[in-house]
């Protein structure tokens, strides 16, 4: 009898799915779980890793502004917040210098570890405690390349433009505006530039004209740069003016001038030697007229009284500024009170100007087939535009002059 019972149950196939399901449910049910809560892991890893790399840049940006390890731990935690890390649950380690890894010890690495630790969901049927997620990256400061373009305005659209046949290579040197505009640096049409890096206080308005070979992409929302020269004082204008403020005659007519005060301009169509000083151009137009060769050391021109500057693009200009005293480093300086004037600049490809063009309020252009350039050549203005070719150096050792630096780059490096 029970042998025939047994065989009867073996035989039935009614509710075999069913039990089936109610065996293989759960382990269905928990893999998706399992699944679910390893995703939850996952992603919440890769948050957390981004939270620890925006940490590390804010707490490596602090070293620009030379702040105490306090203040790194402060501005690391702030911006991990604003990317998703969760204080309430987690931790955030600041270290400087950096204690792991490759830059272990660098005074110039920020090493940020941010961990969340998350509760348990369907793990919690088998194992306590909760389950630790964590991110790390490490900042390095990197001192960025000397800056021989300059634009000291702080609103301009436009500040620095290369633009129309622009064709500069800046040797070793990089292009910083002041400006909070869009495109406070523009590079636009068929104009080229060719520099280590570019950055701006607001954004970078480039084609594919703009060359870069240590910035992968322009440095937006920068700090501003000072005006480098900003405690250089203005030259005297008294004194009697200059009896002949205009060098012309023959084409083999040469003269050997110095300083002094030129009244309404100073013009130069010959060969002419400028002795060591300071020359105060007050009024009119210091013009070196394409037939011109020019040559001195030590020089400053300084213009006041509305006086602007003209080069030819054909003109021989070989100067440069003192390499001491007040205008060191200082080879054209336009009064701070001018009215916005603008100054063009050329040259034949053997002239060299070596030392700043210094025009706080003025508009400085590059313009034709200049070649100026080599050498130790800064531009700080209140706006400056290239339009032609121009080859800008900035190896200043030799002159003695002060390098203008930007703002020091971070960098993630870990």
């Amino acid at each position: 009898m029970i042998r025939l019972l047994s065989r009867a149950f073996a035989a039935d196939r009614k509710g075999t799915i069913a039990t089936m399901t109610a065996i293989v449910m759960p382990v269905v049910i928990g893999g998706f779980g399992l699944g679910a809560e390893a995703t939850y892991w996952y992603f919440t890893q890769r948050k957390l890793q981004n939270s620890a790399d925006v940490a590390a840049y804010a707490g490596a940006s602090q070293l620009r502004l030379n702040k105490t390890q306090q203040a790194i731990a402060d501005a690391a935690t702030a911006a991990a917040v604003k990317t998703g890390y969760r204080a309430s649950i987690g931790t955030i380690t600041a270290s400087w210098p950096a204690v792991n890894g490759t830059y272990a010890g660098d005074a110039k690495a920020v090493e940020i570890t941010v961990q969340e630790d998350l509760p348990r969901m369907l793990t919690s049927i088998f194992l306590n405690g909760t389950v630790p997620i964590s991110g790390r990256a490490v900042a390095r400061l990197k001192q960025g390349f000397p800056t021989c373009i300059l634009s000291l305005d702080p609103n301009a659209a436009g500040a620095v433009t290369f633009t129309g046949s622009a064709d500069a290579t800046l040797e070793g040197c990089n292009v910083h505006a002041n400006s909070l505009a869009g495109d406070a640096v523009t590079v636009s049409g068929s104009g080229k530039a060719r520099t280590p890096c570019v950055s701006s206080v607001g954004q970078v308005s480039a084609t594919a004209g703009l060359a870069m070979s240590e910035c992968s992409a322009p440095i937006e929302y920068a700090d501003p740069i000072e005006d480098p020269f900003a405690g250089v004082p203005a030259p005297s204008t008294t004194g009697a003016c200059e009896p002949t403020n205009v060098f012309a005659g023959p084409q083999s007519a040469t003269y050997t001038i110095s300083p002094g005060r030129y009244c309404g301009g100073l013009s130069i169509k010959r060969t002419v030697t400028m002795n060591e000083g300071v020359y105060v151009v007050d009024g009119g137009t210091l013009t070196i007229e394409s037939s011109a060769t020019v040559a001195g050391s030590g020089v400053t021109l300084y213009l006041t009284n509305g006086a602007s500057v003209s080069v030819a693009g054909t003109a021989n200009v070989t100067l440069s500024a003192p390499t001491a005293g007040d205008y060191k480093g200082v080879l054209i300086f336009v009064d701070r009170n001018a009215a916005n004037a603008t100054h063009i600049l050329n040259g034949s490809s053997s002239s060299y100007l070596h030392g700043a063009i210094y025009s706080p309020t003025g508009h400085v252009e590059f313009a034709g087939t200049s070649s100026i350039g080599g050498g130790c050549t800064q531009i700080v203005a209140n706006t400056i535009e290239i339009t032609g070719t121009a080859g800008i150096g900035s190896d200043c050792t030799t002159m003695g002059f002060n390098d203008i630096k930007n703002e020091q780059l971070v960098q993630l490096v870990e």
